[in-house]
């Protein structure tokens, strides 16, 4: 059967009239040039690690603990502003325990100051502050039987040093320091029956009392922190 050429037309019409149909609904492929001008405008998503949250180098305060000499051990709150200067208030001690057959104890407490230089670990620094000791020793005189001797002394004191205090970004902080302490008008007081009597100074308790005192603060005094660890929020 033969097809009319006018109803062929009209099918060719309608064939090309749907094909540029569907090409206006489909939707224009970006350019090139447009998708690396978009990336290179900051569209790209960034891989790099988000920056550190900088607002605790501002201001950190916390807790430290120490051990060293000639307190063994040390209580201290720390504060540190702007990673360059460090303000606190140490409370240190000896328990009671036998140094050089005398059985002595002794504290202070003390203010901290730290000046970090170059807002590292490295500082420059002085405790300002006062210690109190007390001691006493058995004393066995023989004829005479046995007795006790008690020594008071207390002090000033300041107590210049440098040494290394570092922050972890997590707030751990150790460090370490070493320094001189510097007693200012120390006071020194003894009794006993031996320093009633008169005879302490045949039995050489009073050059030994004053050895202690003078060891542990009383005279200039080398000091050393082996080891500070605490955390600053």
């Amino acid at each position: 059967m033969k097809v009319p050429r006018s109803i062929c037309a009209v099918a060719s019409a309608a064939t090309v009239l749907a094909f540029v149909r569907s090409a206006d609904a489909a939707p224009p492929s970006p350019a090139r040039g447009t998708t690396d001008a978009r990336l290179s405008a900051g569209e790209r998503p960034s891989s790099a690690p988000p920056k550190k949250d900088e607002r605790a180098e501002h201001f950190r305060i916390g807790p430290l603990v120490g051990v060293g000499f000639p307190r063994p051990f040390a209580i201290e709150g720390l504060a540190k502003f702007e990673r360059l200067v460090g303000v606190g208030v140490e409370y240190s001690f000896l328990p009671r325990m036998n140094v050089m057959n005398v059985e002595a104890s002794f504290s202070a407490i003390a203010g901290d100051l730290r000046v970090f230089p170059f807002r590292g670990a490295f500082f420059i620094g002085a405790r300002v502050g006062r210690q109190w000791l007390d001691a006493k020793a058995l004393v066995n005189t023989g004829q005479l039987g046995s007795f006790s001797e008690a020594m008071a002394a207390s002090t000033w004191f300041v107590n210049p040093r440098v040494g290394l205090l570092y922050t972890f970004d997590s707030g751990i902080t150790v460090g370490i320091d070493a320094g001189v302490q510097l007693p200012i008008n120390p006071s020194f007081q003894r009794s006993g029956v031996a320093t009633e009597t008169g005879i302490a100074s045949q039995l050489d308790i009073d050059a030994t009392l004053l050895a202690v005192a003078n060891g542990l603060g009383n005279s200039a005094t080398p000091t050393i922190d082996l080891l500070r660890l605490g955390f600053l929020f």
